[in-house]
């Protein structure tokens, strides 16, 4: 059993060395070197259909891209074959998705053969979605450009059930959500000419097939989706995190740099949509116009979002200008009841590539500047901390503008440098992160050297370890689906 599945896998990967992202002629297939009998039965059974006037046709987009696929879809250890093709005379169904499974003495023949119409498969998953080791078939149809349908099935030897008639959606994603081992599918709408349409519905199987047990609004203002995330609530419900680009109330300039975050989840067995205010119809504690993306910050697999703490953490007089806004960002999760539970508080520095953990205590206290220099083929960029002390007790600091610049200011205060953290890249990166009293930081990678210095009395008794143990470079640590 161990060995028939080895097989295959091996056949699946000499298929798709072949030619990287398809296969285009027979000829190329009795190239590959006879390896076993399940293969070369593979091998003219696929041959076959191509003899037919078939091609390969392999998804375009998510994990599996193959046009030939090894997966066991009845849980007994023995992979079957799943191979997508095109008919380009027009004699049939423009695309299918031909099931092959082996026999006791090995051989391939054709299980069911699954027909859809559309320019494309889009993309296929093999979710569980039944009780029992049988894994159903989720497909994807490109039926034109940026024009999507979705439809899932159940396969067995001889034959094929649709579970899910096809759907059009904006997106989909498979998670279990109500935590019982059995996948659910979400699927998302958003209708440009009623934004009040804009829903996700959530489909369970029930009595043969996939229904629609529930749906949930989606915020009003949400014009597209950029990503979604499977993760978990505060309280370790599962989740699905959907975040895409909102409009202004009044529809006003640079209204695609406002994120915002629908959190989905079950409550009472009903889908909801933690995050949305009922009576402003969007989730207004996600809504921010920050180019920070939500994320696991700490690991314990809860998503958090970013929210901005304080947008005028800036100096800027006589001797230290800085051309850019400085951002606190708090980091919080969220239960079931929408309620927020704050984890932490970051500078996140997303031009440099880190943040760093910020003291609540530090909140208010701190303006920010940077500086950047070229010297020859070394680059160095330095974010200043300052701590700010009230010329006059009694008055409150204020934001004032420029006259000259039109930026804004901290006035009534005076700052005092304490902390410099310095990124270098160049040939000369690891001199300078040891020059003028600097230490050097055990983070960054072959490209570039961090360091920090100290100056002065610093805020929480802060040394380069506590920076050290408090700097995280940014990492990249989800994708679209």
């Amino acid at each position: 059993m161990r060995r028939r599945l080895g097989t295959l896998t091996i056949l699946i990967v000499l298929l798709c060395l072949l030619t990287g992202c398809g296969l285009r002629s027979g000829d190329d297939l009795y190239a590959l070197p006879k390896t076993s009998v399940e293969y070369e039965s593979l091998q003219r059974a696929l041959q076959g259909l191509l003899d037919s006037g078939l091609e390969y046709a392999a998804p375009l987009s998510g994990s599996n891209t193959q046009p030939v696929q090894d997966v066991d879809l009845n849980g007994d250890g023995i992979g079957e074959a799943v191979a997508f093709f095109r008919d380009s005379s027009g004699k049939e169904a423009g695309l299918q998705v031909y099931l092959f499974a082996q026999d006791e003495d090995g051989t391939y023949e054709v299980m069911t053969v699954i027909s859809g119409q559309g320019s494309a498969v889009n993309s296929v998953t093999y979710p569980k979605l039944v009780e029992g080791e049988n894994r159903a078939v989720v497909i994807s149809w490109q039926i034109s450009s940026g024009i999507y349908a979705l439809s899932a099935y159940s396969v067995w030897q001889g034959g094929s059930q649709e579970l899910l008639a096809s759907q059009n959606y904006t997106r989909y994603v498979v998670q279990d959500m109500d935590q019982d081992g059995i996948d659910e599918i979400l699927i998302f709408h958003l209708d440009p000419s009623d934004v009040s349409n804009n829903r996700a519905e959530y489909y369970g199987y029930v009595d043969g097939g996939l229904v629609k047990l529930s749906e949930a609004h989606l915020s009003f203002d949400l014009a597209s989706i950029e990503r979604i995330r499977p993760s978990r609530l505060a309280g370790g419900e599962s989740a699905v995190y959907l975040t895409g680009y909102a409009t202004d109330a009044d529809g006003g300039e640079g209204a695609s740099s406002i994120q915002i975050t629908d959190i989905l989840a079950l409550r009472d067995g009903s889908l909801v949509n933690v995050t949305r205010d009922e009576s402003a119809g969007s989730s207004l504690s996600t809504r921010r116009r920050i180019y920070v993306t939500d994320q696991d910050l700490n690991g314990d697999g809860i998503w958090e979002i970013p929210v901005l703490s304080n947008s005028y953490e800036r100096l800027e007089n006589g001797t230290v200008c800085v051309s850019e806004n400085f951002y606190l960002i708090s980091w919080v999760q969220f239960d079931l009841e929408g309620n927020q539970h704050p984890l932490c508080t970051t500078y996140y520095n997303s031009s440099d590539g880190w943040y760093l953990m910020i003291p609540e205590e530090w909140k208010g206290q701190i303006a920010l500047a940077r500086s950047d220099c070229n010297e020859g083929t070394t680059v160095e960029r330095s974010i200043q901390f300052y701590a700010l002390e009230k010329e006059n007790p009694e008055l409150d600091s204020q934001l004032q503008s420029d006259p000259v610049t039109g930026n804004a200011v901290l006035s009534n205060t005076e700052a005092k440098l304490f902390l410099t953290i310095y990124k270098n890249t160049g040939t000369d990166r690891v001199r300078r992160s040891s020059m003028g009293g600097r230490t050097p930081l055990e983070i960054g990678d072959d490209n570039s050297v961090y360091s920090v210095s100290l100056t002065g009395d610093s805020l929480s008794g802060w040394t380069a370890e506590t920076v050290q143990d408090n700097l995280r470079i940014i990492v990249t640590n989800w994708s679209n689906d």
